[in-house]
């Protein structure tokens, strides 16, 4: 997909955003992004080699499902977009700066020699950070890719009980929608795929993991 095309969307993602809360200011980003790292649960040891697990997945394909037992599995601080988010609206931020907040984190832990997994969707934005970081020749990018069918996404958001990420199920599936576009044409080197739709993920997971340590 080209640049152009991904900036465009993702533009559109952030006036999206932006509609609801007051914008971080400065001393804010700061508050905000020290208020997520104290619940933020560091692994015991540092990997003799660094990776960056990216996972690549739509809104209710259950992204968290599968970075939650790879990063405990495999050691790796999980950072997760939501969790920004959560925190973000509890202190009645809009959310336009969750990007910014979830990158100086990823950088910061990648720095300390930690390895990290993204838990959001790396495809638009998140990918030029990736491509970004992968010039590091000490850190390796795992991409993962979340996918099953489209039926099963929006049946599941249909169902979508209320919580305070979405108003309702309605706006469950129109962000689902809006972002459904920055997953044409992946390009992404993925390592493993997985269909969370299936009543076997935790082989999935086990083989994923079997395969990331083979790397």
């Amino acid at each position: 997909m080209c640049t152009a095309r991904i900036a465009t969307m993702n533009k559109n993602i952030g006036e999206e955003e932006s509609k609801v809360g007051k914008d971080v200011m400065a001393a804010d980003f700061e508050n905000i992004s020290q208020l997520y790292e104290k619940q933020l649960e560091l692994p015991s040891g540092k990997p003799m080699h660094q990776i960056l697990l990216c996972p690549v997945g739509l809104v209710g394909s259950g992204k968290t499902t599968v970075v939650k037992p790879l990063s405990k599995a495999l050691s790796l601080l999980r950072i997760s977009s939501d969790e920004i988010r959560k925190i973000l609206k509890e202190n009645g931020f809009n959310y336009v700066r969750t990007r910014e907040i979830a990158k100086n984190l990823i950088g910061k832990y990648l720095k300390q020699g930690f390895s990290v997994a993204i838990d959001a969707d790396c495809a638009g934005s998140s990918y030029e950070l990736i491509n970004e970081i992968s010039r590091n020749p000490q850190i390796k990018v795992i991409w993962i890719h979340i996918n099953p069918p489209e039926s099963f996404i929006l049946n599941k958001l249909r169902n979508y009980k209320h919580t305070w990420l979405f108003e309702n199920a309605d706006d469950a599936i129109h962000c689902y929608q809006e972002r459904k576009p920055l997953h044409e044409h992946l390009d992404m080197p993925f390592l493993y795929t997985f269909d969370t739709s299936r009543d076997n993920l935790d082989e999935q997971v086990k083989e994923a993991i079997e395969l990331i340590q083979a790397i």
